[in-house]
């Protein structure tokens, strides 16, 4: 059993190659649990399925060369179960807990399928027990984190009511790919202003269902997305030039400099200025010898 920490700041990431290039068959069991994020899944009857905030997931079957995560952002556990050989190797740690991780795939996964749902209460006590042991000194946070996996584990197994898998809320790839291209447009100059209604005729669909396909894929409507967007490319701005508030409110598709400092502000917590001098004093604190 391998546990990894996942904290991610990219678009995508290169999936580890678990069963063989173009195989069907079983890999190991994985578990999932995000800690906050979105992460693209896709099904094995490609269609796609998203993960996020307090989602677990459980699977046999690993259909995709690469992690995407539509908000960059992406922080979370992962485990690796190889269950023939924990079952081999450790056959007495597994009698001494009362565990059966095949009893855990034919609970959750049975017929080959993948497992998503909000991790139940004791679920994710465990998980965020598991997730705050990352800075811990080793070596009392390796014994935690084992002592903890399988408590989790064994809970997996015992559970009387497992919440039904939330893999009925899928996607199609053109569905994904239509949500995906409209953020590409509204992203590519964030002066430029597209209403809904022709965004949704560029691709000869409704406005409510761009709409759908877009929250579906990002978890977030147009205009939340846009403004969060838009308050990373400024703060960017104001570290990484010289251009004024008033023209790095212009960059970002904002007319009006007082609205833009009020959306920044309650974005960040402070005004752009004060932004871009704290950004300044923390640069200077790490120049200085």
């Amino acid at each position: 059993m391998t546990l990894a920490y996942i904290s991610v700041n990219a678009p995508l990431w290169t999936a580890p190659d678990l069963c063989g290039e173009g195989s069907e068959e079983k890999g190991p069991l994985l578990l999932n649990y995000c800690v906050t994020g979105r992460c693209e899944i896709i099904l094995n009857n490609g269609n796609f399925v998203y993960v996020t905030d307090g989602d677990l997931s459980l699977t046999e079957h690993f259909a995709q060369r690469q992690y995407v995560y539509p908000r960059r952002i992406y922080e979370g556990l992962e485990f690796f179960i190889e269950l023939d050989t924990l079952a081999a190797q450790s056959a007495w740690l597994l009698e001494e807990f009362g565990l059966d991780f095949h009893c855990v795939v034919e609970r959750y996964c049975r017929n080959g399928s993948t497992y998503i749902s909000k991790a139940v209460p004791d679920a994710e006590e465990l998980l965020k027990k598991l997730w705050s042991l990352y800075h811990e000194p080793m070596p009392f946070a390796v014994m935690q984190m084992k002592i903890y996996s399988l408590a989790l584990f064994s809970l997996l197994m015992a559970q009387k009511e497992i919440p039904p898998s939330q893999v009925c809320a899928y996607f199609t790839e053109t569905q994904v790919s239509i949500a995906k291209q409209v953020e590409q447009i509204i992203t590519a100059d964030l002066r430029q202003y597209h209403p809904a209604w022709e965004l949704a005729a560029r691709f000869s669909i409704s406005e409510t269902s761009m709409k759908n396909y877009f929250r579906g894929v990002f978890g977030q409507n147009i205009s939340a997305y846009l403004r969060e967007v838009r308050m990373r490319k400024s703060a960017e701005l104001l570290t990484g030039s010289r251009l004024s508030v008033s023209e790095v409110a212009e960059r970002v598709g904002y007319i009006n400099q007082s609205k833009f400092a009020s959306v920044f502000k309650k974005q960040f917590g402070m005004s752009p200025l004060e932004y871009r001098r704290m950004k300044h004093l923390e640069r200077l604190r790490l120049d200085t010898p």
